[in-house]
């Protein structure tokens, strides 16, 4: 299972930065400065990313047959928890370092703390068939 976490930790932050780095070309390209143009980026970057990391995940980190809506839905559910979890960790770190910190490291911090539910309802839930032993 270590090695399922530190292959599904890397390729998260593979993917993390190449969504990164397509959504801000994106957004530049659109000529993007309001919040509908960014929303837009964010959108049309995820969805091909969402395809390429169930594949990813089958095929070379866990290795078996996932179900796509669960794969979908466990992202979802994680994305919701990063998201109220950020704002915390931002003041978590505003008061331990300082507010710099907080503003560019809050999300961050979130985003590694919900790895760890991310990876395990990802191996249990969405790449788990009912009744299979992991």
């Amino acid at each position: 299972m270590t090695i399922e976490y530190i292959k599904f930790f890397i390729n998260g932050g593979i993917l993390g930065l190449l969504a990164w780095g397509i959504q801000l070309w994106l957004f530049t390209i659109l000529d993007g400065d309001s919040g509908y143009v960014y929303a837009i980026a964010s959108a049309v970057t995820y969805l091909p990313l969402i395809v390429i990391n169930f594949i990813i995940q089958k095929k070379l980190i866990f290795k078996r047959q996932g179900i796509f809506w669960r794969f979908v839905v466990s992202n979802l559910s994680i994305m919701i928890f990063v998201s109220l979890l950020s704002p915390v960790c931002r003041d978590v770190l505003d008061v331990i370092i300082g507010p710099d910190w907080g503003k560019y490291g809050g999300f961050a911090l979130a985003a590694l703390i919900g790895s760890i539910p991310s990876f395990l309802i990802k191996k249990f839930w969405a790449f788990n068939k009912v009744g299979e032993k992991t």
